[in-house]
């Protein structure tokens, strides 16, 4: 439930990254086809500094693979991008590249979604480090990926770690579609939770290197439709469709004592055999509009030992994929697709019990 709102006077499409509490300063882009434009704004909804980042800018081309991370002083924001990372003070003018030549990371839309998360000096990111020996239609793949890697700020290396637990699904031989097995993580308290996208499971892991798996936890998420996978050879789902049509976990956030997971069931059966029958662009874009209504973005919630406590539908007014936990609080920017508003809006949310 919101508690509070900050209004920003912006007409345009902006894209929430990151929002610092303690400093009351939020951070938001807006992209055009050739740069990006940065503004920091205050807790009054007040610019403070924006500017422009293209190839004839002091800060150059930031090509963010996630999004842009405040550093713990306020001062300066982590731009994690390819082939660099790069601290940048939030007027533009000083720019410090920390890595050139960053391994895989997957995300197919940088946003609080696939946050990077600093801890231990370390920037823990979502990695796909692959064995060049194979590629994704080979049944080999999968079990030669790490999931999640990590660039120590001391040494200025990075480690790719997490292949998928024999529990997984996508330790079976089959091929799935690279859209589903992209992970999400968290570490909270002395634990790494880790989910894919396809796969309706939570996976524990220890929090401290080597980070030993210790169990799997099934998620009931109702009429979740997740793909079995393929034979090598075998022609499987479309990477396209995979993305629209099937189910799959979005988000995790950990908030106090509870853990929030943010997901899609996928197109019913019913939804799926009209969705066949569509023809033109126009048509599926119309029932992928009317299907989002009919059947919306869901949220687990979860207590501190991992039990189900509620599952309920995304509040319509938020966009689930800027949603972040942030000194205690969620917080995230309004979802309203159909109307250009001049205001953009970011909510204090909080978890309220029925």
């Amino acid at each position: 439930m919101p508690i509070d709102s900050i209004q920003i006077p912006f007409l345009g499409n902006p894209n929430l990254q990151d929002i610092s509490p303690s400093n009351e300063k939020i951070l938001f882009i807006e992209s055009g086809p050739n740069d990006e434009e940065i503004f920091i704004t205050n807790f009054n909804g007040e610019i403070l500094n924006s500017f422009v980042t293209n190839g004839n800018t002091i800060v150059g081309h930031l090509r963010r693979i996630a999004p842009l991370h405040f550093d713990e002083d306020g001062n300066s924001f982590l731009s994690f991008g390819s082939p660099q990372i790069k601290r940048v003070s939030l007027d533009g003018k000083t720019v410090e590249i920390i890595l050139t030549g960053i391994p895989p990371y997957y995300s197919s839309s940088p946003s609080p979604t696939n946050e990077i998360i600093v801890r231990d000096n370390k920037i823990f990111y979502n990695s796909r480090s692959e064995d060049e020996n194979y590629n994704r239609y080979q049944k080999e793949y999968l079990k030669n990926l790490k999931l999640i890697g990590y660039l120590d700020l001391d040494k200025k290396e990075t480690t790719t770690f997490l292949p998928f637990p024999e529990e997984s699904i996508y330790q079976n031989g089959l091929i799935f579609p690279h859209s589903s097995w992209v992970s999400h993580f968290i570490f909270p308290q002395n634990q790494l939770l880790v989910a894919f996208e396809g796969e309706p499971a939570l996976y524990v892991f220890d929090g401290k290197e080597p980070f030993s798996f210790r169990q799997k936890i099934d998620l009931n998420l109702g009429d979740f439709r997740a793909y079995k996978g393929h034979s090598e050879g075998e022609e499987g789902i479309d990477f396209m469709e995979a993305m629209i049509t099937l189910g799959n976990i979005q988000s995790i956030k950990k908030l106090g004592e509870y853990v929030l997971i943010g997901y899609k069931r996928g197109f019913t059966n019913d939804q799926l055999r009209i969705w066949e029958t569509a023809s033109t662009p126009i048509e599926r874009r119309e029932l992928i509009t009317k299907f989002e209504k009919e059947n919306p973005k869901r949220f687990l919630l979860l207590n501190e030992d991992l039990e189900f406590l509620d599952d309920f539908p995304n509040p319509q007014f938020l966009n689930i994929s800027s949603l972040m936990a942030r000194e205690g609080y969620l917080w995230g920017s309004k979802y309203n697709p159909n109307i250009e508003e001049d205001c953009f809006t970011i909510y204090k949310l909080e978890i309220q019990e029925k």
